[in-house]
């Protein structure tokens, strides 16, 4: 199969134009309609249908698209490999990694400056979002390395995906510094729950949301969401600011601002965090093995306990395994 055609079906597919795809690939209409046509040929099936508005992959195209992104980033990742290995010595001078956003506070750098130390012609790159749209990326491709968190829906059993537990990250509450519960007796202890059952919370996603669900419904109230903010930076705004309280994970606490209190819990929700690689082609890259070794020797995973207690171990979302510094393991449906 051409390389150089399945690129184009693709970016007339995600164009829905065989101009527009001509265009931006720099080709002219009939040099790509000819390209098509010869994967059609290859194929023996037709890949597009035309209508008015421009077109649209027929079934059998759909089904060629579906596994089109994942062959183009093994092919651009082949060729950068066998370059690097040419002008570096090693099999990859790039990896790919995504993380959750509360790894940049202290977990990614940490890893990523001793990675870059012992392995200086590596180059990594690097994206930040949440769980449920960083495994699909490392599914397609996209990504070497995710960084995911077992918020709701959790991690899917999923065929080819290795998984190495890092560390279970503990919930703590982070309140405005004027708040009658920041500033308690020494004595006090940890917070309990319930003592925030009338209080206004900020969340983001529905992952994180359906987490404080659980802890709250376990303490016996239903938690009163008013502000839902998508970013770190504006939610611990709105807590600065008086409007609500949240749950922030232990994670984040080098990046919190200081005119926030932060109290641990009395019976703490915990989330598991894993460093995931795809083993659907081939093993993992070299490269990429050594950047999730590194993740495993951080300062910041070593200081990260295990969850406490079974009940604890109860609060903890969907999870592929249990134990803190497991070995990987490989995920089957």
């Amino acid at each position: 199969m051409d390389v150089t055609a399945l690129r184009s079906f693709s970016e007339v597919c995600r164009r829905g134009s065989i101009s527009s795809a001509a265009q931006a690939l720099g080709y002219t209409q009939s040099a790509l309609s000819r390209q098509i046509a010869s994967l059609e040929t290859y194929l023996r099936s037709s890949l597009l249908h035309r209508h008015a508005r421009g077109v649209r992959p027929t079934p059998a195209g759909a089904a060629l698209l579906e596994h089109a992104t994942a062959i183009l980033a093994q092919f651009d990742r082949a060729e950068q490999e066998v370059t690097a290995v040419a002008r570096y010595g090693t099999a990859a001078a790039r990896i790919r990694v995504g993380a959750v956003p509360s790894a940049s506070a202290a977990l990614l750098p940490e890893a990523l400056a001793a990675f870059a130390a012992e392995r200086p012609a590596v180059r990594v790159e690097f994206a930040e979002d949440v769980s449920p749209r960083l495994l699909p990326r490392l599914l397609d491709g996209e990504l070497d390395v995710a960084l995911l968190t077992d918020y709701p829906p959790g991690l899917p059993a999923r065929e080819g995906l290795h998984a190495t537990h890092l560390l279970d990250d503990e919930l703590l509450c982070a309140l405005p510094r004027s708040h009658r519960l920041a500033n308690p007796d020494p004595d006090a202890g940890d917070l309990d729950l319930a003592e925030l059952a009338d209080e206004s919370w900020v969340e983001d996603y529905a992952g994180s949301a359906s987490v404080l669900a659980a802890a709250c419904a376990r303490a016996g109230f239903t938690p009163r969401i008013d502000i839902q903010c998508g970013g770190w930076l504006g939610k611990q705004a709105f807590v600065a600011a008086g409007l609500g309280v949240l749950l922030a994970p232990a994670l984040l606490l080098p990046a919190l601002r200081p005119d926030l209190a932060v109290r641990r819990l009395r019976e703490p929700p915990y989330r598991s965090v894993y460093a995931v690689v795809q083993e659907r082609h081939s093993a993992p890259s070299e490269a990429s093995a050594a950047f999730v070794e590194a993740l495993a020797r951080t300062d910041t995973v070593r200081a990260c306990p295990p969850a406490a207690s079974t009940a604890n171990q109860g609060t903890k979302a969907t999870l592929l395994h249990r134990g803190h510094g497991d070995e990987g393991q490989e995920l089957r449906g």
